[in-house]
């Protein structure tokens, strides 16, 4: 209830001050994390991840609002009302324009209970806005909202020694920067020069996690362990966070679509389909099926051993013996493809004068067609494989190495977002990234 009086009172003051003049933001990213998990250094992956161009951060608002000021300077709490006014204004207040329409990443909200059940509430608000507005001329100012949260985990331990790194970090750079009289100066935070005051801003961290952990019901809620490095954690982010239609895309624009097959599923069916079509060559055209298979032993393949190192070469001839059977051209293809090379069948027609009318000047044209298959293959040789094996070799030290740390990221899409897709594609977002659908579980 309280969270209900405060969102009202919240929402009721920037409607009195700016009425409907304003734009909602297509997506919002609303990152959180502990101290030292790293949100400042991660936000722009996560814009570029998402293709976002801003982001602002909870505690910058606070320090640009003198009264947020006064009241840290004194020790006080920052009503939530206060934070909220300022977030309504910071999100929907913004400048339009084609690239900063697309949204933003929020850094550090929510981060109370009363916070969590505001940001349901103003994607509530928000969706009525959608679908008050979705067949007007103002329909553009108000689309689909799309919230998704990310969380950053570090422990306490991992927490701790990145604040007091980060201190003297900054402390080093600024004395240099001093000493040089040239440079920009890094912020130097006083609770990160203090293991008791670093050790309390985590406890506080924690106090007010188990409401964030809420946020898994409204919201695709995604956890990342930032326990690693700053290139493992960004990897994390690349896979949690990438595209899915089923999530990203409105309702009917998804609908159209859907029907439309994966590109892995074409390749899976082209390959079965390949298969049919090769024993459908042998079992109803044999003889025209083995001249085929000899044209390519004595004409195509010595003009792709010529060219053996390039990856690639052209087969050019015209014969009639692919006018005359057309198939041929579908069996020369679908032989190749099968030997592994990619073949591309493009038809040239030139016209020869064949009779001219000396009493008109007109002139009768015979179409001469010219076959082209264009052939590419995997030219790598063996130095190229002796590396490949090398970078193999590498990578496979590097992912025991990685499991010998204990991964914990990902990502939660609530039940409803899984019913409005139905049960089984959700279970496919979930299987191919190891996401857990509340109902179903990945295998």
């Amino acid at each position: 209830m309280e969270s209900l009086v405060i969102f009202d009172s919240c929402w009721r003051r920037f409607e009195d001050r700016y009425g409907q003049d304003f734009r909602v933001p297509r997506e919002v990213v609303w990152l959180n994390g502990a101290p030292g998990s790293g949100k400042g250094v991660n936000t722009g992956h996560i814009l570029k991840t998402r293709g976002l161009t801003k982001h602002f951060t909870v505690s910058g608002l606070l320090e640009s609002y003198p009264e947020a000021r006064r009241l840290v300077d004194a020790g006080e709490m920052i009503p939530d009302q206060m934070v909220c006014d300022l977030l309504l204004e910071a999100l929907l207040l913004d400048e339009p324009g084609l690239q900063d329409d697309l949204g933003f990443v929020v850094d550090g909200f929510p981060r109370t209970a009363t916070q969590v059940d505001f940001l349901k509430l103003l994607y509530d608000k928000l969706l009525e806005l959608h679908h008050r507005y979705a067949d007007t001329p103002q329909g553009i100012a108000f689309p689909r909202p799309s919230f998704k949260v990310v969380v950053l985990y570090v422990d306490e331990e991992t927490s701790i020694k990145r604040q007091l790194q980060r201190a003297r970090v900054a402390n080093l750079h600024n004395r240099r920067v001093l000493d040089a009289g040239a440079g920009q100066f890094f912020e130097e935070r006083a609770t990160d020069t203090d293991i008791d005051k670093c050790r309390m801003r985590y406890a506080i961290f924690k106090t007010h996690y188990a409401a964030t952990l809420r946020l898994k019901q409204f919201f695709p809620f995604t956890l990342i362990d930032a326990m690693g490095s700053l290139e493992e954690t960004r990897q994390q982010i690349t896979n949690e966070l990438r595209y899915q239609s089923s999530l990203d895309l409105n309702a009917k624009a998804y609908e159209l679509i859907r029907h439309l097959p994966l590109a892995k599923d074409v390749v899976l069916s082209a390959r079965q389909e390949l298969v049919m079509r090769l024993d459908g060559y042998c079992e109803a055209s044999f003889d025209l099926f083995a001249e085929v298979v000899d044209r390519i032993i004595n004409d195509v393949l010595p003009v792709v051993r010529q060219s053996g190192l390039a990856g690639h070469a052209e087969y050019v001839t015209r014969s009639s013996f692919f006018t005359e059977h057309p198939v041929a051209i579908d069996m020369l293809v679908d032989v190749m493809t099968d030997r592994g090379f990619h073949v591309c069948y493009i038809r040239e027609d030139t016209a020869i004068p064949e009779h001219v009318d000396l009493s008109t000047g007109a002139i009768r044209y015979a179409l001469r067609p010219c076959h082209k298959f264009r052939i590419s293959f995997d030219a790598r040789g063996p130095r190229d494989e002796m590396k490949a094996l090398e970078i193999a070799a590498r990578m496979t030290e590097s992912q025991a190495s990685l499991q010998r740390d204990v991964r914990i990221s990902h990502s939660v899409i609530p039940e409803h977002f899984a019913d409005a897709r139905t049960a089984e594609e959700a279970e496919e977002a979930a299987r191919d990234k190891g996401h857990t659908v509340a109902g179903f579980m990945g295998p």
